[in-house]
Formats: structure tokens, C-alpha cells, sequence
């Protein structure tokens, strides 16, 4: 019991840092969001670890049994959800990022980089690259949505298997996530 009490307590106090400050970039796997808060409301936000089925991941292209929880408060609102898949061959991770923070947070980041404008389906997106990450490793797609936006990062484990932009990666993996989230 205490030490339920204990790991709730920590993944508030996390969740009200993140919400207060935002967070930077990990090479770990650990999450990046990659948004300034302009609030430290704490809302319930699309859930992608739970919501996105093994047949979706499949069809897209990624291995369902390589899912890596990253961010899914165990019940309750929060202002970030955050799964990520593998493709089968491994040599792309792809990260579904659903938060409360907006599109003109992500473009007001300053840790941001790299910054192209562009629309994933109908929606107004933008694609950038984390300052503290290791320059052609990973990108961000950023789309709009009612709750705040989502965010599809690729990023690839080997440096000798770049042999696409990242970008072009991530925006196909966003383009095929868009339809299935929601608006």
C-alpha cells in the first residue's frame, strides 16, 4: 500500500513538472515532448498505448509485441500518453505522442529545430527536430487536434541504416496514424 501511495505520488510530481516545464529530449528512449506549455491544466488526452490495436500497428508497419510504454498514467487525466513500436526489421522506433499541448506550443519551443510547416491529412503540422538530439537520428511530426496535438517521432537505433531522411519517415508514419486518430 505504501508503496502504491509512493509511485502515485512521484508520477504526480512528474506530471506537474513535465505540465511546468516541459521536457527535453532523452537518447535513452525516454519520452520527448517536445511542447511549451502555455497551461498546467491537466486534461485526459487520447490514449495510444491502449487505443491503437496490434492489427492497426501491423498494417502500418510496426510490431505490436515491441511495444514500450513511455507515459500512461495509470488512471486519471494527464497531459501526455506516450507508446512506441519498432518496425520489424528494428531499424526505426516510432513514437505516437498524444498531449494536451498545442501546435503553436511545439512552434514556440526554442529546443526545437529545424522547423517546416506542413499538414498531415487536413490538418496544419509542422515538422521539427530536438536541439539535444543527435543531429539525422529523429524527427517530429506535430499535428493539430481537438485535445491539443499528437506527435509522431521516428527515429532510427543504427547510424550505418540512415540511408532515408528521418523526416520523410516520420511524416509517413504520421500520414498513416492521422486517419486513426482523433480529430
Amino acid at each position: 500500500m505504501r508503496t502504491a501511495v509512493l509511485i502515485r505520488a512521484t508520477l504526480v510530481a512528474v506530471a506537474a513538472a513535465a505540465s511546468a516545464t516541459g521536457c527535453t529530449s532523452s537518447t535513452a528512449g525516454t519520452a520527448t515532448e517536445t511542447a511549451v506549455p502555455t497551461t498546467t491544466e491537466v486534461v485526459e488526452v487520447f490514449n495510444p498505448c491502449t487505443e491503437l490495436s496490434d492489427q492497426l500497428l501491423a498494417e502500418i508497419g510496426l510490431d505490436a509485441s515491441t511495444e514500450r510504454v513511455v507515459t500512461d498514467a495509470p488512471e486519471g487525466a494527464t497531459s501526455w500518453r506516450v507508446c512506441a513500436w519498432e518496425q520489424p526489421d528494428a531499424l526505426v522506433r516510432v513514437t505516437v505522442m498524444s498531449t494536451s499541448h498545442t501546435l503553436d506550443d511545439a512552434r514556440a519551443n526554442d529546443n526545437l529545430i529545424e522547423k517546416v510547416e506542413t499538414t498531415v491529412g487536413a490538418r496544419a503540422a509542422l515538422q521539427s527536430k530536438d536541439r539535444a538530439e543527435t543531429p539525422g537520428k529523429a524527427c517530429y511530426t506535430s499535428f493539430e487536434a481537438e485535445q491539443g496535438m499528437f506527435e509522431i517521432k521516428a527515429s532510427w537505433f543504427d547510424a550505418d541504416d540512415w540511408t532515408r531522411d528521418i523526416c520523410e519517415v516520420s511524416g509517413e508514419y504520421a500520414a498513416a496514424f492521422e486517419p486513426h486518430l482523433p480529430k
